[in-house]
């Protein structure tokens, strides 16, 4: 019987370290977390990891508090200003249920954001991802971007049509890139400071004409924690999914993949 129970703790022990990876070395640096959605509806997606409902996204904004961690925009974790212990809150593609569903929740307990808009969206629909199978879902209006950067929302670039940056020819590149910027300045009244790159696709050609286009860092999808001394074109940051609880969080923030 001992040898049975035995066998079943360390089945159990090997199923928990799979699932949270706590074993990994604990890292220093700047988390800087990336959300797509924070919705409770699914609407047939093929990607419902990339959909937190708003009670979960609570809870892991009142974790971050309870850790001690204070809200930054990114520019500010790249800034000479930033404060001793920051988290960094990001989300791609700016869909209208930041507006509805996130920014209650970071409103009212003094956090922020930054939001990397796919400009040629706004006011319309994600058609980018309707060849995809994935549901026609509402962007953010221009109005509201003004809105809510007037109440210290970062907004950055995220391509003009989300066009992956690495498989465009040249002159797209340019219109993807330098448009995006071009509208970003338009509706912010100053040009954009950070970018993100969709899908997290980067290469050397596309991250010079994020630099040349004026963004001063470009986020991927690669995991990791920021450093300051860090090579700003190819920021890393950590995915929250949905399917994610508080200890899985508690372990990303400082013990994600690799530090750059």
């Amino acid at each position: 019987m001992l040898y049975w129970a035995g066998g079943a703790l360390a089945l159990a022990g090997l199923g928990f370290s799979l699932r949270y990876t706590w074993w990994r070395r604990r890292q220093k640096g700047i988390p800087i977390l990336m959300y797509h959605h924070v919705t409770d509806e699914l609407n047939g997606t093929s990607l419902p990891k990339l959909r937190v409902s708003p009670h979960r996204f609570a809870k892991q904004l009142d974790l971050l508090h309870k850790l001690g961690y204070e809200s930054v925009t990114l520019s500010t974790a790249l800034s000479p200003y930033c404060p001793p212990n920051p988290v960094v809150i990001t989300f791609d593609d700016g869909y209208a249920d930041f507006f509805d569903q996130a920014w209650p929740h970071l409103r009212s307990r003094g956090m922020t954001a930054t939001v990397f808009l796919i400009t040629g969206a706004l006011d319309g629909h994600n058609d980018f991802d309707l060849d995809k199978g994935e549901p026609k879902e509402l962007m953010l209006s221009r109005n509201l971007v003004k809105e809510l950067a007037a109440r210290g929302v970062e907004f950055g670039g995220h391509s003009h049509t989300h066009k992956d940056l690495t498989r465009v020819d040249a002159k797209s590149l340019v219109r993807e890139v330098v448009g995006c910027q071009k509208a970003l300045s338009d509706i912010l009244g100053h040009p954009a400071r950070v970018f993100s790159y969709p899908y997290g696709n980067c290469n050397a050609r596309a991250a010079k004409a994020v630099q040349e286009a004026g963004f001063l860092a470009a986020c991927t999808t690669r995991p990791g924690l920021l450093n300051q001394g860090a090579d700003r074109k190819y920021t890393p940051r950590i995915i929250v999914k949905r399917k994610d609880d508080l200890l899985d969080l508690r372990i990303k923030l400082t013990r994600t993949l690799s530090t750059v």
